[in-house]
């Protein structure tokens, strides 16, 4: 699972990765007898958004909270295909620091070169960005994916931050974004990649995993 290490994008400063896009698949996964490791662009402790804290289950869950405190760095993900699913979380953060991460990328060309499951919900697609297949071709290019749309964007009050428009970027990437209303589930896979619209998609996506692994 990769998360963000940005806890800042325009003049919000208490971002990161929205943790229920992290709790939920984090507890399918486990259900159904999956590992889970957790990384992020440059290791060490995720930024958490403070409009997303998880009393409860942070509480609940000190492994994997001590997990997200200490992330694997993705430089040091030597093997990606020995992961069954490379899953992007999402969260504003993933905006600011995923589209041009290298080491993101490498990882993702990787997966896919040998048919591994990539999956991504709500800012996660922005981690697609850039990113291409072993063969050179990009990965959005002819799939059809889900995402945070611009009108969830403009009632969160937070488009005037975001470093660009997460729908239409997906779009001129060569993808076709399938959306549902504001805050609705809506998660899809094509082929090798699973994506999911929002933090209300992200247990659909995970188990979209969970059914493509089985």
């Amino acid at each position: 699972m990769v998360c963000t290490s940005c806890d800042h994008v325009g003049d919000r400063h208490d971002t990161g990765v929205w943790l229920s896009e992290v709790a939920v698949p984090y507890y399918i996964f486990k259900s159904n007898g999956y590992d889970v490791t957790f990384a992020s662009i440059s290791g060490g402790a995720i930024p958490i958004d403070q409009a997303a804290l998880m009393s409860e289950w942070m509480a609940r869950n000190v492994s994997a909270m001590q997990q997200l405190g200490a992330s694997v760095p993705l430089a040091t993900v030597a093997r990606p295909p020995a992961y069954d699913c490379v899953f992007l979380a999402g969260g504003q953060g993933a905006m600011a620091d995923m589209p041009a991460s290298a080491q993101l990328h490498r990882v993702l060309a990787d997966a896919a070169q040998h048919g591994k499951l990539i999956a991504a919900v709500c800012h996660g697609p922005a981690g697609l960005l850039g990113a291409v297949d072993g063969a050179g071709k990009p990965l959005l290019a002819g799939r059809t994916v889900a995402c945070f749309t611009a009108q969830e964007e403009d009632k969160t009050g937070a488009a005037d931050c975001m470093p660009f428009q997460l729908e239409q970027k997906l779009r001129e990437a060569g993808a076709s974004v399938r959306k549902a209303q504001p805050g609705e589930e809506n998660a899809l896979r094509d082929g090798f990649l699973i994506t999911g619209q929002n933090h209300a998609s992200a247990a659909r996506v995970a188990n979209l995993v969970v059914e493509a692994l089985n």
